[in-house]
């Protein structure tokens, strides 16, 4: 990578992010675990808070029987097994007939998208959409008010159609600027869980995106909002240094409400 220094543009920047380095040995990832969130308490939308919630993948229901027991959505707490549902049950997955996007200031066609996203996710074992929020345990829209809900803060979907694996990060630039490379000038945080770490490079190759759609989403990356990623973590050496870096096998970008 090109060196960083304090008066770097982002247009410099944007060229480092998008170099792709040859990644050596696998750097041991600690586990992301199976800790789970409680269910929002009934009422309101705005139980379901930032601090209480999760990083969850969606995927359109696609059975066929009549709604609300069919016709919802899948949810999987990434980097984990299990997930705990709306009524305390622990699956793989949960499911749920009713979105609410109160807490997440998305509009129609925003909604839309993730909707999009998530009805592609329902024909393919990959992660082509991303929700954070929590479950509630009921409804107000549906005739069973005991199938709970899920109350969505964030939406996120999938640039590209690559096929996501590894683990899933939200890498940001942490500010950090050098005049040699190495640099460790992003941060990647575990999703649903606290652990970070700072990293010096990024390999999209796996992910199969073009580098229009790579400098789109590395501006994300050093953006107000992160970018979500898939993949591996990985060492190398750089000008004589071990440094650390992140393949990406499949990039989400946040949907930012208006008011933002």
């Amino acid at each position: 990578m090109r060196p960083f220094n304090g008066f770097m543009t982002l247009q410099s920047a944007l060229i480092c992010a998008l170099v792709s380095c040859s990644s050596a040995a696998a750097a041991p990832e600690a586990s992301a675990g199976a800790s789970m969130d409680q269910a929002a308490p009934d009422g309101t939308a705005t139980s379901a808070t930032a601090a209480g919630s999760a990083y969850f993948s969606i995927r359109a229901d696609q059975r066929k029987c009549a709604y609300p027991m069919c016709g919802g959505w899948f949810l999987s707490r990434v980097n984990s097994s299990t997930t705990q549902c709306h009524d305390g049950r622990v699956a793989t997955s949960c499911y749920t007939p009713v979105l609410d996007w109160t807490n997440s200031g998305l509009d129609d066609a925003q909604q839309a998208a993730l909707d999009e996203a998530s009805n592609h996710a329902a024909g393919s074992p990959g992660v082509y959409a991303i929700v954070r929020g929590q479950f509630a345990r009921t409804n107000t829209t549906t005739p069973d008010p005991t199938l709970g809900r899920f109350v969505i803060s964030e939406a996120w979907v999938a640039e590209g159609d690559g096929m996501s694996s590894g683990t899933f990060v939200k890498l940001q630039d942490n500010g950090k600027r050098c005049f040699a490379a190495p640099c460790p000038n992003l941060t990647e945080t575990t999703l649903n869980t606290p652990q970070t770490t700072d990293i010096s490079e990024v390999d999209w190759t796996p992910s199969g995106l073009t580098e229009a759609q790579i400098e789109d989403c590395t501006q994300d990356m050093y953006g107000p909002d992160g970018l979500l990623i898939a993949g591996d973590r990985y060492t190398t050496t750089v000008n004589g240094t071990a440094a650390t870096g992140r393949t990406v096998t499949a990039a989400y970008q946040r949907l930012v409400p208006q008011s933002q």
